[in-house]
């Protein structure tokens, strides 16, 4: 059954968010600085947990691509993210200390803009919500502030809820706030940056020579072409108490049992693939590797003892873009 969306939930959803959520915020204008090249890891964190507290329909996914926009040309930018899949997304107001939330994009929802007027940029989204019902939101910013928040939800065209700020307004004058707007555009992006959100912790580093890194290369060549990591006895005899713990904890099922999908991809559930290419780089070992058509890439720790090879930690390689041969675009690889 799809999901039908009532007013009076969007308007409860949306009565914090209005302006800001926070009257403080918006009534401390600080002087502008210079920007910097990148949001700080604080930035991002602060992003990350508005987005996951959000009481709109969002992914589970972190996100972790970025670009600039400046939405109300002020010459301070707005940071739009997205999901690795680029299947949700967010906006967000970041500058002198001030984060907000500005608005979600969905496959449902899809963002676009309006032109600059008194000083105002616009974030908007529309799109079905169930059944007959249309919704639209609209956020006005000024000065990289979020200055106004308007939302309308219609029922075969007609208003059937509408709120500016977080107060319920009536159909005229939804409609009169609507045709006061400067004409709407879309949104053009630019290139989007990687956040790294590789957990490096997982994987320490070992000092190994030369010799044992051809050692442990072929090693791993032959461990997963011949798919040896789903065995029991194979993980227990070469993996540390340190990794095995780590699989351990990654076991999502009922009972007890080792994670040996770490090891693959996390976009397939069959054992089949082989090694396409690895190297060493800052002391641990990138394998990139084929699983049931996916192509993904993933970071071991290992190291020699004894002449055995022992695998000390694994986690993704969160910067690399996974190859999904089921994607609408997906080129042969």
């Amino acid at each position: 059954m799809k999901k039908v969306l009532t007013f009076a939930a969007l308007l409860a959803a949306l009565t914090l968010a209005a302006c800001g959520g926070n009257p403080n915020k918006q009534n401390n204008q600080t002087a502008k600085t210079v920007q910097p090249a990148t949001p700080s890891e604080e930035d991002f964190a602060a992003m990350q947990e508005l987005y996951d507290d959000s009481d709109e329909d969002h992914g589970w996914m972190p996100l972790c691509k970025w670009q600039y926009v400046d939405l109300d040309g002020d010459g301070i930018n707005e940071v739009w993210m997205r999901d690795r899949d680029e299947e949700y997304g967010a906006f967000f107001a970041v500058s002198d200390g001030y984060r907000e939330l500005i608005g979600i994009e969905t496959d449902r929802f899809q963002p676009y803009t309006r032109e600059i007027q008194d000083g105002k940029g616009y974030f908007c989204k529309s799109g079905a919500a169930g059944g007959p019902s249309y919704y639209t939101e609209i956020v006005a910013l000024k000065d990289s502030r979020v200055v106004e928040r308007f939302n309308e939800l219609q029922v075969y065209g007609e208003t059937d809820g509408a709120g500016l700020n977080g107060e319920e307004i009536d159909a005229e004058a939804a409609t009169a706030y609507k045709e006061a707007l400067p004409e709407a555009k879309e949104f053009e992006p630019g290139e989007w940056n990687l956040l790294d959100l590789t957990d490096y912790k997982r994987v320490p580093v070992h000092d190994n020579s030369a010799k044992d890194d051809k050692l442990i290369m072929d090693f791993i060549t032959e461990m997963y072409n011949e798919s040896l990591y789903s065995e029991v006895d194979f993980l227990e005899e070469h993996c540390t108490p340190r990794m095995l713990q780590q699989l351990l904890d990654d076991y999502e099922y009922d009972g007890e049992g080792y994670a040996f999908w770490d090891f693959r991809s996390e976009s397939n559930d069959s054992t089949g693939g082989e090694i396409i290419d690895i190297e060493k780089k800052d002391g641990r070992y990138y394998y990139e590797a084929s699983d049931g058509g996916y192509i993904f890439r993933n970071i071991l720790s290992a190291f020699v003892e004894d002449g055995k090879v022992m695998f000390d930690g694994i986690t993704v390689d969160e910067t690399y873009e996974v190859f999904d041969p089921f994607a609408n675009d997906a080129e042969e690889y």
